[in-house]
């Protein structure tokens, strides 16, 4: 019985004695299995982890974006109200900057 390993069982009550065997190389896979399997569910939590950490931040950027497009809604709306605002005051978009930029004329041209 080389390689084996053998158990050998007695009831108390009746006495019976049973007997069985079981490879070393048995035993052996059945323990790299084990580790394989632990190994796999160490890996899986973490991949589980990873996965929640990412959904919690997709989350926030989702709430981020809302926030940022309501900005933009309200960037917009007082954009549209102050045209209408220019247009009240009879002025035109352009022609504040327009009479900024435009050259002065000088003393001497006049003359």
């Amino acid at each position: 019985m080389k390689g084996k390993l053998t158990f050998l069982i007695i009831r108390s009550r009746t006495g019976k004695r049973r007997r069985f065997a079981i490879s070393k190389n048995f035993i052996l896979c059945m323990a790299l299995l084990s580790l394989v399997l632990l190994g796999s569910g160490i890996a899986g939590a973490l991949k589980y982890k990873e996965n929640l950490d990412l959904k919690k931040k997709c989350q926030r950027l989702e709430v981020e974006k809302n926030q940022l497009e309501a900005v933009s809604r309200t960037v917009q709306e007082l954009e549209k109200k102050g045209e209408s605002i220019r247009k009240l005051l009879g002025l035109q978009a352009g022609s504040a900057t327009e009479k900024d930029s435009s050259p002065k004329p000088s003393q001497a041209e006049a003359d």
